[in-house]
């Protein structure tokens, strides 16, 4: 079994939770703002916890999608 290279729309896929999580920080490092009574910074990671599962899961739709056309199953 050979290992394929992701696709570019997977690995953009699996990309924006990071970007989201690690380098948006400057943006909302903040504790005024209250969002359900706790604070943005903690509101936004909980997010984004939520929100990874949901590209990751896009990720895998894709890959699943092309190894279906790869392989030339109906």
């Amino acid at each position: 079994m050979t290992v394929k290279k992701p696709s570019p729309g997977a690995l953009l896929l699996g990309l924006i939770p990071f970007a989201a999580m690690c380098f948006s920080v400057a943006l909302w490092d903040r504790i005024d703002p209250m969002i359900l009574g706790i604070p943005f910074n903690l509101f936004w990671l909980i997010c984004w916890i939520g929100l990874s599962s949901l590209c990751l899961w896009g990720a895998y739709r894709v890959e699943s999608a092309r190894d279906k056309k790869d392989s030339g199953a109906p």
